[in-house]
């Protein structure tokens, strides 16, 4: 995960780069900074970096943020459902399931969105601090299932 988000920030300096133009020595610079070269990936390093300080500083402390991040998650998904349903357009909707995809290729497309956005790494790490993990995991996933879908 850590190397795809420093894969993805390199990304976006780069973009940023080719619009400044001329005046891009600044964005240059912070690439060399980032992505010296030699599979090298700065911003990786910064994320496992700190993830192993939270780490080493506690289980408590590491699930606080874990539970931030996973309520950003599930705020950033509400976000973007509710802001596609306020412009989305019904010409779009027709044919509602594309031909070429078929109704194999919509389930296959929901699946990869559920794993993606909710992610069940989210309830296998906070797992271990379950009070009653029989009845509590199955009822987490079970509300994740009902809210994703």
């Amino acid at each position: 995960m850590a190397r795809s988000w420093g894969d993805k920030v390199i990304a976006y300096i780069r973009t940023w780069e080719d619009d400044a133009g001329d005046n891009s020595v600044f964005y240059r610079s912070l690439i060399f900074l980032l992505d010296p070269g030699f599979g090298i990936n700065t911003c990786a390093f910064v994320v496992s970096f700190v993830s192993v300080l939270f780490l080493l500083k506690g289980i408590k402390e590491s699930k606080t943020v874990t539970n931030f991040f996973s309520t950003l998650n599930i705020m950033l998904v509400l976000f973007m459902g509710v802001a596609s349903l306020l412009l989305s357009k019904k010409e779009n909707l027709i044919p509602f399931v594309p031909a070429q995809f078929g109704y194999g290729g919509v389930v296959r497309g929901a699946t990869s969105s559920f794993f993606g956005y909710i992610g069940f790494d989210e309830i296998c790490c906070i797992s271990g601090e379950a009070i009653n993990p029989t009845r509590d995991i199955p009822r987490a996933i079970l509300i994740t299932l009902l809210v994703v879908t």
